[in-house]
Formats: structure tokens, C-alpha cells, sequence
């Protein structure tokens, strides 16, 4: 086996495999690297078992038929992920411990492989922790529950999260008698309020007991103590006897070794990365739970993904980071959600501008007949644009639901547009429908109300546009009354500032205030060559030109101060312009873009402003010398009776202004690209 890779991939999970299939599939040679197993936790250990164990739960079978069914569901998917399938797509496997060498090496034993670009994909383990008393026996997590041979009469489970909540359905159909105990105050806390209701009336009436606010104090045997703190503060005390206890309590990232040889940082949340999940070594990325806060196998497949993509383009393909995440916790009723919550939604738009819609599944013709009514789908949206902000369910078929949502909140679709769309009958979808029609409904009752509190929420922008157009209209009127070109304009500015000791600060002001008016910046910079020379020209205009800058700047915030584009199509590219706001900036003023627009857009997106102004300075100095240049070979008495024109050029500032303007190109050219 050859020892020098164009990719290693380390860790064949979902985002490990993922990673490795689509570089080999462009032609890149590509080991592949997996300490335990195949596929990763969650075809052995989570997903895949999971939902294995649930379906035998609901479908009557006894403990040990169902616990056997898990074992041969997990043994038919990883058929198709052994080593030998990978190797037949022209990928090289190896079995054990990668630790990085360098920044471009790896070890595995005593073997040293190199490669070009590596990818961490090690993924998560259960967070775990330490309760005095408690024997390791009789401790399970995802790792080991599944390789049970029969089912505890008495599970307790410490965590009421996705995992907790699904082995206590799926343990209490079993037969288990099932205890919850959650830290938090409210059982199910992350779904939507009118969601946990149900979701913990439905564990209820399975016989499972719920304890929130708890802490644990200790085990004995098997009994374990919790104490409970009310809402008065009083501290009470119970037990909880036990044959098992799961420990369900979150996700810790898979940190491989070597990590400092290879220059790349982490911290305990995982490895650290870039936006584009590049770590702190630019040959090695990091993908899946090892280095992403929200961790799916959904979320670390489309990761790896769009990384496979991103390299292999070098970089043409930009990675989308902003994408909605759906979740789904399969206990039954099924419970989904993606986008924001009620609360979130609230603090990023304030209330007066979403409308929250509930629509119960009693409501929908398809549960009535498959007799699924106990459930509820809440989704939020803005006042009159309909556009979708998040989506809630509890209830049949929820994750499959859901899905509509997550392309409506991706592609920027209305409630209108989903309200006009056909939807087969009778299926659990149309309650979409159902919802999209409430929407349509109430906006029409409060279309009057909601554009009066729009235009009112509104009309400092729109008095401040108003003033703004009519300063526009008026300069042009007084233009045309006067018979005045723009250049004849801008020199009677320059005749009535010659006339005053205050003449340079008047330029200045002027010139900072020229973006409202949208005068033309380039015939105020070359007369200021003529009136003060190239050096004092230069550096009045720098000054003025920069100040003009902050004003459009303003601007663009003042009007854009409501927008959210980071939630648009162009989400991506606004935070990435957020993140390198310097660089950015600096090589726009080099390639000499439009001027305005760039200090116009800048306020919208709401880059940060001190980088903007820093790199506006900088990148308008070869500019400014430019037109500065051209200004000061000109003779004010030609120009003022023939224009603008080529012939008043002196040669050897003409030579300047072509020099200067190609070594701005060659600097542009010059700058790190962002990735």
C-alpha cells in the first residue's frame, strides 16, 4: 500500500465516508482511516439502532425479539460498509488509531503516511459524569444499550434529550418501568410550549416518570438519590430504585492525537475551524460532531459535502453555512422542528412584525382516519411577506412534515406560496396547507393595520429618502436653470473656496458630503490637483475622500438598519464579508469599484467599521494620486474654456496615473484570498 495520499480521511462515520466516497469519485487518492468501526456511531451506536429498537418496540415484539432485531438491522446496513466495499471504489482502508505527525502526516502504528489536504471526521462520544456510588456495571449509554440481551426491569435515565427521550418510549413498550430526571425545569424545554404539553402527556400515559429540576446526590446499590429544588427554593429529597441507568446527557468531540505536531488548535467543543471548517492548518479540515456545534448525521453529511466540494473547486465553490437545520426526535408522537423558536424569532424581529400560526392535527383529515389526532404544528412567519421563520411539530409522519419547511426557510418561500399549492389528499401534509390558509386569513383581516404600523415603523427612512431625493432634484434643477455642466458646476465650488483662507476645509467638507448629493468624486479630485497641487491635493482628498466614505457608510446602515440579509440568498457572502471586512474592502478600493456603492453596501451588511474605514484610507491612496496627478497636469484656463480633455495632459503625469493605477491591480492581485 503506498504511503503518499492526495486525501486522508479520518474517521469512517457518516461525514468520514461521506468525504471519502466524493474525493475518489474526482479522481483523488484517498486513504480512508477508522479506529473501531465501520459507519461510524450512527449506523453501529445511534441513529440506525434507535430507530431499529423503536420500530420493534411499536410493533409488539417481546425484549429480547426486539433487542435481537436491532443487532441483524445494524448487520444488514453495515454489509454495504465494509472495508472491502470501499476499496472496490479505489479507497484505501486501514483499521486504527491516526495521530497526526505534522502538518502534513499521520501515523498508524509504526507507518507514516502523508497526504495533501486530511480531513478530521472522528466524530463524538457520550458526554458522561461522575455520580458517587455508582457501580460501572450498571451504567449504559449509546455505546452499549444496544448490545443488551434483554430488557431492565427498572431503567432510570439521567438526561431528557433526544436520546433520553426515545429509549424511554422505546424501553416502557418493552416493559421497562422507566424513570426520567432532567436538570431543567421544563421537560422537552426546547420545543415550542404548545409542543411539550403533549409530548409529556404521551410519555405519561406510557407509565414513564418525569422528574425535572433535579440534581443527583449519590448511588447506593441500586437507588439512587436526587434532591429537587421547587420554585419557593426548598430543597426536596426522593430515591429512584434502578436495575440500569442510561446516561444520556449530551455529545464530547473525538479530539485525535497530535494535534499540536500538526499546528491545529482546539479546545473542548471540538477542533477549531474557519467557515469554511478549514482548522488553523491550511491542509487539514475537520467535519461532523468533532468540530460542528449542531450534531446530526444529516448536518455532518452535508458538511462533508459541500467540503469535497469547496477543495476540488479550490475554492470556486463557496461553502453555505447558513443552511436551515431540521431535528427530529422520533418518539411517537414524532416531534420536529427547524428555524427559529417563538422566543428567538421575538428578539430578531420583534413581535409586532411575525405572526405566530397553531394548527392541531384534529384538524387534518388524514390523522381523523388513522385516528393520530394528538399533535399540533405551530409555525411562525413574517407580517404580510409570509416568508417562513420556523416550523414546530408534534404528530404523525412530523419529520417527514418538516422537510417542506426546511426548503421554505432555505429558498425564501412564502406561506402564499405554499398556501397556492397543490397538496395531495388526504395526507398529514396538507396540514401545511391548513396552516398557509390561517396566514392568508389573518393577513388579509390585519392587512389595513399591518401597513400602517409598517410605514410608521418605517417613516424615518422614508422621511429622511424624501429630504434626500429633494436635495438631488433641487442640485439638478439649480444645474439646469443655471446651464451648468457637472464640470462647470464643480469648478464654481472651486473658484468660491479659492476666494477664502478656509478654502482646504471647505474642500473637505464638501467633499464629505458629496454622497448625498451623488456628485461625481472624480471631478472634485482632479480639480483639487489643479487648485492644490499634487501633494496638498493628495492629502486633502485622502482626508475628504475618507470622511466621504463614514457618510455613505452611515447611510447604508441608517437604510439597512432592519434588513437581515445574513437570512437571504445572499447570507453567505454577507457574513463572509462581515468576517473579512479588510480585505475585502481594501481590494474593491484597489480595482477601483464604484466608490459609493462599496460605502453604501458596506452600511447595509453592516460590515464592522473601523476595518472599513482603515481599508478604505489605504486603498484610495494609489487613487487619489492618480486623479490628484491628472489634476495637476492640467492648466485650469484651458480646461475651463475646453473641458476635459486628453490634450491638456502633461505626458509625465499621464505616465504616473497609468503606473500608479497598475501597481494598485498588481496589490489587488497581491492579497490572501478568502476560502
Amino acid at each position: 500500500m503506498q504511503t503518499k495520499y492526495d486525501v486522508v480521511v479520518i474517521g469512517a462515520g457518516s461525514s468520514g465516508l461521506t468525504a471519502a466516497v466524493g474525493f475518489s469519485k474526482v479522481g483523488k487518492s484517498v486513504l480512508l482511516v477508522e479506529r473501531e468501526h465501520m459507519g461510524g456511531e450512527c449506523t453501529n451506536t445511534g441513529c440506525i439502532p434507535s430507530k431499529a429498537l423503536l420500530h420493534a418496540a411499536r410493533s409488539g415484539m417481546s425484549g429480547t425479539a426486539a433487542l435481537a432485531y436491532v443487532r441483524l438491522t445494524v448487520d444488514s446496513i453495515l454489509a454495504d460498509e465494509t472495508p472491502e466495499t470501499f476499496r472496490a471504489l479505489g479507497i484505501d482502508v486501514v483499521m486504527g488509531e491516526a495521530v497526526f505527525a505534522g502538518r502534513q502526516a499521520i501515523t498508524i502504528g509504526e507507518t507514516t503516511y502523508r497526504f495533501t489536504t486530511a480531513i478530521i471526521a472522528t466524530g463524538s462520544s457520550p458526554r458522561m459524569v461522575d455520580i458517587p456510588g455508582l457501580d460501572e456495571k450498571y451504567i449504559l449509554t449509546n455505546q452499549n444499550i444496544f448490545k443488551l440481551t434483554d430488557v431492565p426491569a427498572k431503567l432510570l435515565i439521567i438526561g431528557g434529550g433526544p436520546i433520553g427521550m426515545e429509549m424511554a418510549q422505546a424501553f416502557a413498550l418493552l416493559g421497562s418501568a422507566v424513570t426520567i430526571v432532567e436538570q431543567n425545569d421544563t421537560f422537552a424545554q426546547l420545543e415550542d410550549v404548545a409542543i411539550r404539553p403533549i409530548v409529556r402527556q404521551s410519555f405519561e400515559d406510557l407509565g414513564i416518570t418525569i422528574h425535572t429540576g433535579i440534581t443527583i446526590e449519590k448511588v447506593a446499590g441500586t437507588t439512587a438519590y436526587f434532591n429537587q429544588i421547587t420554585d419557593v427554593g426548598i430543597r426536596n429529597s426522593f430515591t429512584s430504585d434502578f436495575d440500569r441507568v442510561l446516561i444520556a446527557i449530551g455529545r464530547v468531540p473525538n479530539i485525535p492525537g497530535g494535534l499540536r505536531a500538526a499546528q491545529i488548535a482546539s479546545t473542548e467543543y471540538g477542533v477549531t475551524v474557519d467557515r469554511t471548517h478549514r482548522t488553523t492548518n491550511k491542509h487539514v479540515y475537520a467535519v461532523g460532531d468533532v468540530a460542528t456545534k449542531h450534531k446530526f448525521t444529516h448536518v455532518a453529511d452535508d458538511t462533508a459535502r459541500q467540503v469535497v466540494a469547496h477543495v476540488v473547486s479550490r475554492g470556486l465553490l463557496r461553502i453555505n453555512n447558513h443552511k436551515a437545520i431540521p431535528k427530529v426526535t422520533y418518539t411517537l408522537p414524532e416531534v420536529a422542528q427547524v428555524g427559529l423558536s417563538w422566543p428567538d424569532a421575538i428578539a430578531k424581529y420583534n413581535e409586532a412584525s411575525i405572526m405566530r400560526i397553531e394548527v392541531p392535527f384534529a384538524h387534518n383529515d388524514r390523522a381523523k382516519t388513522d385516528d393520530k389526532t394528538n399533535g399540533v404544528l405551530v409555525v411562525i412567519a413574517k407580517r404580510i411577506s409570509g416568508r417562513v421563520l420556523g416550523a414546530h411539530i408534534v404528530g404523525p409522519a412530523a419529520g417527514e412534515i418538516i422537510s417542506i419547511f426546511t426548503i421554505a426557510i432555505d429558498q425564501n418561500l412564502s406561506l402564499w406560496k405554499l398556501q397556492s399549492t397543490i397538496f395531495a389528499y388526504p395526507t398529514y401534509s396538507l396540514i401545511i396547507k391548513k396552516a398557509a390558509d390561517q396566514f392568508v386569513g389573518r393577513q388579509i383581516a390585519d392587512l389595513k393595520s399591518d401597513l400602517f404600523t409598517l410605514l410608521k415603523r418605517q417613516s424615518p427612512k422614508l422621511i429622511a429618502a424624501l429630504l434626500w431625493i429633494g436635495a438631488i432634484i433641487g442640485l439638478a434643477q439649480y444645474q439646469n436653470t443655471q446651464g451648468l455642466t457637472t464640470t462647470e458646476t464643480a469648478i464654481n465650488l472651486f473658484d468660491f473656496i479659492s476666494l477664502t483662507v478656509w478654502g482646504p476645509l471647505l474642500y473637505v467638507l464638501i467633499y464629505a458630503v458629496r454622497p448625498v448629493t451623488f456628485f461625481p468624486a472624480t471631478a472634485l479630485t482632479i480639480l483639487s490637483g489643479i487648485f492644490f497641487g499634487l501633494v496638498w491635493g493628495t492629502v486633502l482628498t485622502l482626508i475628504a475622500a475618507t470622511l466621504a466614505a463614514a457618510v455613505a457608510y452611515a447611510v447604508g446602515r441608517f437604510f439597512g438598519a432592519n434588513w437581515k440579509l445574513e437570512d437571504s440568498r445572499l447570507g453567505n457572502w454577507v457574513v463572509a464579508l462581515r468576517e473579512h471586512t479588510f480585505s475585502a474592502v481594501l481590494t474593491m478600493r484597489l480595482i477601483f469599484l464604484p466608490f459609493d456603492l462599496i460605502s453604501y453596501a458596506a452600511g447595509i451588511i453592516k460590515t464592522k467599521f473601523i476595518p472599513f474605514i482603515a481599508a478604505t484610507f489605504v486603498g484610495i491612496i494609489l487613487g487619489t494620486a492618480t486623479f490628484v496627478s491628472i489634476g495637476a497636469s492640467l492648466n485650469v484656463e484651458e480646461f475651463r474654456q475646453n473641458g476635459f480633455s486628453f490634450d491638456l495632459f502633461e505626458p509625465q503625469f499621464l505616465l504616473l496615473s497609468i503606473l500608479i493605477f497598475l501597481i494598485s491591480l498588481g496589490v489587488s492581485k497581491l492579497l490572501p484570498k478568502r476560502k
